[in-house]
């Protein structure tokens, strides 16, 4: 199982898996991208680009309102292996 979490967090560059570390650590389990934008400090279309990369590898779970998408979830996944997810990303 960690080799598999291995392999989906390998798909990720390094500021998608600070992006995962960051929303874990801070618990957003659902967030809009303009109100995580401006804790980070970043652009908007910044924070959508990595939540749109974190989705494709199953991370996170769009939430879509009239075919927009409004703002993110923790997937499912990610909630079971937030630990191990964070025992990877974040060596002791």
């Amino acid at each position: 199982e960690a080799d598999c979490l291995a392999d989906s967090l390998s798909h990720l560059n390094g500021k998608e898996k600070d992006f995962l570390v960051y929303i874990l650590k801070k618990r957003l389990y659902e967030f809009t991208p303009i109100d995580v934008s401006k804790m980070l400090g970043v652009t908007n279309k910044t924070v959508i680009n990595r939540c749109a990369k974190l989705s494709s590898n199953g991370f996170l779970m769009p939430i879509i309102v009239n075919t927009r998408v409004r703002s993110y979830r923790v997937s499912e996944f990610l909630r079971v292996n937030e630990k191990n997810i964070m025992k990877i990303l974040l060596p002791a």
